[in-house]
């Protein structure tokens, strides 16, 4: 069966990279990654890009309410004398 997909410069680049690490085809590592033999790693993202989608997603920023300094803070969790506030 031959199938025919379109696929950015960048997308061909991280294909091509991870066959040649592997010793491979482009064509065999395609083949054994659709098997499931080993995942097609994601792209890398910048700091920056990371941060974005962090917060975006909400992981950032989510402690913004505590007024209290990091050291301090972290004395008490690491003692577990801290609680939290349910918003």
């Amino acid at each position: 069966m031959s199938i025919t997909i379109e696929l950015q410069p960048e997308q061909q680049e991280r294909i091509a990279t991870e066959a040649r690490k592997r010793g491979l085809t482009v064509e065999e590592y395609l083949s054994r990654a659709i098997a499931g033999e080993f995942p097609i790693p994601p792209p890398k993202r910048t700091p920056a890009e990371a941060v974005k989608a962090w917060e975006q997603e909400g992981i950032v920023a989510i402690w913004n309410d505590i007024p209290e300094d990091s050291p301090e803070l972290a004395r008490k969790l690491r003692t577990g004398r801290y609680r939290r506030e349910a918003s």
